[in-house]
């Protein structure tokens, strides 16, 4: 996964946690929310390590 690609997931990821957040109902709800987007990234982060990326 190259740099940009990792961007744009991110961003994607972020949107969408975004308008789950606003769309929640209660704390339970955004906690779950905030766990499962951390967990997102987690798995992109993983996922990247060995591909393509601008090493300095």
């Amino acid at each position: 996964m190259t740099d940009s690609e990792y961007t744009k997931a991110i961003r994607e990821k972020a949107i969408v946690a975004n308008l789950e957040m606003n769309a929640a109902l209660t704390i339970k709800q955004q906690a779950q929310i905030g766990q499962d987007f951390i967990a997102d990234i987690m798995e992109l982060s993983e996922r990247g390590i060995g591909s393509e990326t601008n090493d300095d």
